[in-house]
């Protein structure tokens, strides 16, 4: 699993630091746009898609690492979804809007709470390690 989604994380922060109008008005006001739009959104997401292939290749499996991996791509795919939806809320009819991209992050956030349920917990140390 997070190998699936850091895959998908990488392709979207990918996709939206290729294109600096992923974003656009309406519903959001200019700094909104700006903010979402620019390539550090973009790299948030690559980076993190990178971060939870690596942990997913790891022999030595940090669950300090694990957390706080799936607790930042599980904000990520929320921002975006509920980003998407007020766009395609608020747009007005004929104009492009990002309902289905919405419906696929909110999908992946629960994917992403699914894998925080089944993460394994404990204090620091490794999974690999026995206490």
């Amino acid at each position: 699993m997070h190998f699936i989604v850091g895959l998908d994380l990488i392709v979207i922060g990918l996709t939206l630091m290729a294109n600096n109008r992923y974003f656009f008005w309406p519903p959001h006001p200019k700094i909104i746009t700006d903010i979402l739009n620019d390539d550090l959104v973009g790299a948030i997401g690559m980076l993190t898609g990178i971060g939870l292939i690596w942990w997913a290749y790891s022999k030595a499996k940090s669950v300090k690492a694990d957390h706080r991996l799936i607790t930042t791509a599980t904000g990520y795919y929320t921002i975006l979804s509920m980003t998407e939806f007020s766009h395609a809320l608020f747009s007005p009819l004929g104009e492009p809007h990002t309902l289905m991209s919405g419906i696929g992050e909110l999908v992946m956030a629960l994917v992403t709470l699914y894998m925080a349920k089944q993460s394994p917990s404990g204090e620091e140390g490794d999974r690999t390690k026995k206490g």
